[in-house]
């Protein structure tokens, strides 16, 4: 087999290029090993590595080739930097397997950190870090101390990033390192000093990551320069945590860092700006400034991005956070920057309409209505309701000058279904907040063209509130009786028809007696809406006086409660950040590193479990081979030295039934009141295994066992839903809901603290499996 191997490198480019991946040759392993070995002496560095990617295609297949092991540590020693990745590979992968195998691993990544070229004592030393079991630690600090020191900037970059490896498997043995790394910070190597920055952060992270004085603050701005983009944006994000002592030093950084705001990366641009808001952000006036500073980079790097969509978005989302905050007039001036553009994508136009609505006042509102009553046509029904809805805005925002877009809206009318049905929602928020438009809104309202179910519930509300304004209003809402309509529109048109009942009883009579009787007579209608009805129909029959004084009431809305929710979290959010983006806190979509640590020590739990598992079946197997056969040798198996993990990442890392309080109790407007509020959290699906516990009272004592507790059931077409809720450090609530017809279990879990919810739900999951309820 060598002498076909030499005769086809040989022969060069006339040989058919070798297909590494071809076939499952497992019987080859032998044959390969004789080839590595037989390679170790050769010079070609060519053929070495045809032989190195023959062994790494067989490994790749899922072949075991452990028993090169030996052998390609011995061709580790060579320096051409192709065949040492591809070596290094090969002893990262098969290391953690064999204690022999691991330490041969060990030696060569040693040998190798003390090579005369700085690329393999990096690459050897980064390998080295990538060992995931606490016997390589002990070898492994000893040559991250000494590679801090190496001459060569690679090998110091590859040691500060080995530091955090250290400090996430087995942080007590860093023997504070801190002091190294902030020496590091006044490294030569630009490099060097960002990785030194980053890895304080990460080991610091406790304490708010890396601490700032004056001394290296002025240090890290003198050599700014010096840094790329993205190691300025690092150095900048740095700065935005430092609190100048005084004003002088405040306005001797901002000097210096203005020069950055003409830069053409939008991250420095961005950092330097998040610098100048967090130093200023008690000084009201001074802020103001920085706002109006800031506005023509923001505009420019917006439209200068035009080729770069991404960056455009992000841009343009800084902006609409600055608008939001209630500096919107800053940017009002610079209006036609934001109107859309043909070959931009829907998700710039969406955000820069709505940029518009938020700048729109007196002096630009005629030429903005022109553009808005443009998009309203556009081919993109998303483009064409999103500038309905923009028009909407700015006519609620401002009150004064809503009467000429209220008209130019009613013009609509006569456009496609869509856009009166999008017409229709934006009346009803205009009309909640300024009623005295009913009347410009006659022509749309009495529109035959509404054809969605939302724009239908708006419509029927309107009809409610402006009964008596409205003279088609009771022929209007008659047509909806007895029509195959959502339960929601049911429940408004309810409600609307006994308001215009109060006005215009003689009309209302036989249509609300009608109503009346599809809805309690209908065997299949909601229960809910059936129980309404007949209330309302009792208090009618009672005292109608009575019934009509609590619909008396004044509609007129001064704020959105929306609105405020809006402006509260928009305060939170942190500038130069996913926040902004997201427009969500930063504790809503970054877990802490504690649920991560939760979810590494369970998935080590679960592979311990799983080795354990395999090495008692082996025993097993190994007894009955013996007891079958007396006279055989029975196979003593050598115990892995090596140790996966500590003991402490052994501890459980889910709730027991010792978590949760005993007879916990809330009462059913607090549960309801907190499952509304609190963000989505862990959701499962399961098959369900077994009927016949599958039942109201046997689910209700079973969550009662592990200490969850019922707050609503019930049951129709074969679909039981349930609400349980329980406490341990915080409150959990549950939806649980078992489908007989598509034998499924599902179960919604919400809780105070996001990262519970995960481990609540598999507390549910365990106990369900353990009745056999699913698997």
């Amino acid at each position: 087999m060598r002498s076909n191997y030499a005769t086809n490198t040989e022969n060069g480019s006339a040989a058919k290029p070798q297909q590494y991946f071809e076939g499952n040759r497992k019987g080859e392993v032998n044959e390969l090993k004789i080839l590595v070995k037989n390679t170790l002496n050769e010079k070609d560095d060519k053929k070495k590595r045809e032989v190195v990617k023959k062994v790494i295609a067989y490994m790749t297949l899922g072949i075991d080739v452990s028993k090169l092991f030996p052998e390609m540590c011995m061709a580790s020693y060579t320096n051409d930097l192709v065949q040492k990745k591809m070596i290094y590979l090969y002893l990262t992968t098969y290391a953690e397997q064999n204690k022999d195998m691991a330490f041969m691993a060990i030696s060569t990544f040693q040998k190798d950190c003390k090579h005369n070229d700085p690329k393999i004592r990096g690459f050897a030393l980064r390998n080295l870090c990538s060992l995931r079991f606490s016997g390589a630690i002990e070898f492994l600090m000893p040559a991250i101390k000494e590679a801090l020191s190496d001459i060569d900037a690679y090998v110091r970059k590859t040691a500060i990033m080995g530091c955090v490896k250290v400090f996430y498997m087995q942080p007590e043995q860093l023997n504070n390192i801190e002091d190294s790394l902030y020496k590091m910070i006044s490294d030569n190597d630009p490099l060097v000093i960002i990785n030194a920055i980053h890895a304080l952060n990460e080991i610091l992270a406790s304490e708010g990551g890396m601490a700032l004085s004056k001394k290296m603050v002025d240090y890290l701005l003198g050599r700014l320069k010096e840094f790329n983009e993205w190691g300025q944006a690092t150095i900048l994000d740095e700065l935005a945590k430092y609190s100048p002592k005084d004003d002088k030093e405040m306005f001797n950084i901002m000097n210096l860092l203005e020069e950055r705001l003409k830069h053409s990366c939008s991250a420095i641009v961005l950092g330097v700006i998040k610098v100048f808001m967090n130093f200023t952000k008690n000084k009201p006036q001074i802020y103001e400034q920085v706002i109006t500073r800031v506005k023509l980079p923001l505009v420019t790097l917006a439209s200068i991005s035009e080729g770069n969509f991404e960056i455009m978005y992000t841009i343009l989302c800084h902006i609409k956070y600055i608008t939001s905050k209630g500096y919107n007039s800053v940017f009002a001036s610079d209006y036609k920057s934001f109107y859309c553009r043909v070959d931009e994508p829907t998700y710039i136009k969406l955000l820069k309409l709505e940029i518009l609505s938020l700048i729109a006042c007196d002096f630009n509102l005629g030429d903005m209505l022109n553009e808005l009553g443009e998009y309203v046509t556009d081919v993109d029904q998303e483009i064409s309701k999103k500038s309905i809805q923009a028009l909407g805005s700015i006519a609620i925002r401002l009150p004064d000058l809503a009467t000429a877009i209220v008209k130019q809206l009613s013009s609509f009318v006569t456009l496609q279904d869509y856009i009166t049905n999008e017409v229709i929602l934006v009346f009803r928020d205009i009309l909640r907040k300024d009623p005295k438009h009913i009347k410009d809104c006659l022509e749309i309202i009495q529109s035959d063209n509404i054809t969605d179910s939302n724009s239908k519930i708006a419509l029927i509300y309107i009809l409610g509130q402006f009964g008596q304004q409205i003279p088609l209003a009771p022929y209007i809402l008659e047509t909806y009786i007895g029509a195959s309509e959502s339960v929601d529109l049911k429940q408004t048109l309810l409600t609307s028809c006994l308001k215009v009942f109060f006005v215009r009883a003689p009309e209302m009579h036989q249509v609300l007696g009608k109503l009346f009787y599809s809805i309690i007579k209908n065997e299949n209608e909601d229960i809910d809406l059936k129980d309404r009805a007949a209330f309302y129909y009792r208090a009618l029959h009672s005292n109608p006086n009575e019934v009509k004084q609590l619909w008396q009431y004044s509609i007129k809305v001064d704020k959105f409660l929306e609105e405020t929710i809006i402006n509260k979290e928009a305060l939170l959010f942190e500038f130069n950040s996913l926040s902004v983006i997201y427009e969500k806190n930063v504790n809503k979509f970054i877990k802490p590193m504690e649920y991560f640590n939760n979810l590494r020590n369970k998935e080590l739990q679960d592979l311990n479990q799983e080795q354990q598992q395999t090495k008692t079946n082996t025993i097993q197997e190994q007894t009955s081979d013996v007891i079958e056969n007396p006279q055989s040798q029975p196979y003593h198996q050598t115990n892995d030295l090596l140790e996966i993990s500590d003991q402490s990442q052994q501890q459980q890392a889910y709730l027991s039934i010792d978590s949760f309080i005993v007879n916990y109790s809330i009462d059913a407007d607090n549960f309801e009141n907190m499952w509304t509020n609190l963000n989505d959290g862990a959701t499962f699906t399961r098959m369900l295994v077994r009927n016949d516990i599958a039942n109201e009272a046997s689910m209700e004592q079973l969550f009662k066992q592990y200490r969850l507790y019922n707050i609503a059931a019930g049951e129709e077409d074969n679909v039981l839903k349930m609400y349980f809720y329980g406490s341990h450090q915080c409150q959990v609530f549950f939806e649980f809901e078992i489908n007989k017809n598509l034998s499924t279990v599902i179960l919604n879990t919400r809780s105070e603290i996001e990262d519970q919810a995960y481990l609540a739900s598999k507390y549910v999951e365990d106990f369900l499996k353990q009745v056999r309820l699913i698997e």
